[in-house]
């Protein structure tokens, strides 16, 4: 569908507050009882059998799922030409839901080790008075973002109810699996240097602009896109050689710009969230050497569970910075026009958090 630039924004801060440091980390390990999971029908039928369609980069069934009931349960006719297309806004969705569900376990599993450190402390509370007001600081800091977040939460699955025709519980319960099993919405794919300037020709607005002058737009749509074109001056010269003056070459020269802008931003947010995965590995390794220090008598429980929770903020980072990577591709793909099946190169290694492969061109027909 028609990428424009107020439809990127709104994918870009698609995650918001929910993305956002709260102060308190939760636990790593996502536990869940076993789940009944909805059998959703399978999406392969609807797609070419020759090309990957962008979403599937995401390796997830259920997200495949609720793209194909979205698109059983859109209007037929009436659809506003610059709504974002049901892919987009069911992805967005998905993507803030895990990273809001990992958000509340984390800060849940945080607020839990303070609560633990208060009852550590309780046997000589003259001697701790400051720590013990600083805890419940902790704790009441941590309710009030757990609301935050639950009703943002809440907004993210009533829009994927209502577009998907899915029962609500249904669907907390396919998240919830969803959480269990992979944790982070990682796009499978190398970061891309540049694009194919051809992609343009899915854009509703270059079609439209294509069509009022009987042109082609793909045979005109030559070279690739990337991100340190300059907004609104993007190869000038060349789109000023195109056919269908005025409108055709303007639709290009957005086009290239939102392109460009979704490139720079992807880049940007792929440096850090790989940040973000080392710096979690090293909370990790303290927490680990934490662990075993008390082990040995030299540091207190409460001192080991403030490694914890420093542990814990770090995981709630990272899990923020994944989604809003993965929101970056979405972004990416809806500048490109959304319903492109775009041929994804190259996959990371499955451990990596943010993805360091050899920079590239992404797509082809």
């Amino acid at each position: 569908m028609m990428a424009s630039r107020s439809m990127v924004a709104m994918l870009v801060g698609a995650l918001g507050i929910a993305c956002a440091g709260s102060g308190m980390g939760a636990s790593h390990a996502v536990a869940h009882a076993a789940l009944e999971r909805r059998e959703l029908p399978s999406a392969a039928s609807a797609l070419r059998p020759t090309a990957r369609p962008w979403w599937s980069a995401f390796e997830s069934e259920t997200l495949n799922a609720l793209i194909a009931d979205a698109g059983r349960e859109a209007p037929s006719a009436g659809a506003s030409l610059d709504a974002p297309a049901a892919e987009i806004g069911v992805s967005a969705a998905y993507v803030a839901l895990l990273v809001q569900t990992l958000h509340l376990a984390y800060i849940d599993n945080a607020r839990a080790a303070a609560r633990r450190q208060s009852q550590l402390m309780a046997a000589s509370p003259a001697l701790h008075d400051d720590f013990s007001k600083e805890l419940k600081r902790r704790e009441a800091g941590a309710e009030a973002a757990m609301k935050k977040i639950d009703a943002q939460r809440e907004a993210n699955l009533a829009f994927l109810v209502a577009r998907c025709g899915l029962p609500a519980e249904a669907l907390k319960q396919t998240i919830a699996d969803e959480v269990a099993k992979r944790r982070l919405p990682r796009f499978a794919a190398s970061l891309p240097q540049a694009v194919p300037a051809a992609l343009l020709a899915n854009r509703d607005d270059i079609q439209l602009a294509a069509s009022l002058y009987g042109i082609e737009a793909r045979a005109l749509l030559a070279g690739t896109i990337d991100a340190v074109e300059d907004a609104g001056e993007s190869d000038a010269q060349a789109d000023a050689g195109l056919p269908g003056y005025p409108l055709f070459p303007q639709a290009v020269a957005q086009g290239r710009a939102e392109v460009a802008e979704a490139l720079r931003r992807l880049q940007a947010l792929n440096d850090a969230a790989f940040d973000a995965n080392r710096r979690v590995r090293e909370a990790r390794a303290e927490f680990e050497r934490a662990k075993t220090r008390m082990s040995r008598g030299e540091i207190s429980e409460v001192q080991m569970l403030e490694d914890f929770q420093g542990l814990m903020l770090d995981q709630q980072r990272l899990a923020a910075a994944d989604g809003e990577l993965a929101i970056a591709w979405i972004a990416l793909v809806a500048s490109l026009g959304s319903r492109t099946p775009v041929v994804l190169r190259a996959s990371p290694a499955p451990e990596a958090a943010a993805f360091r492969a050899r920079l590239g061109l992404v797509g082809s027909f």
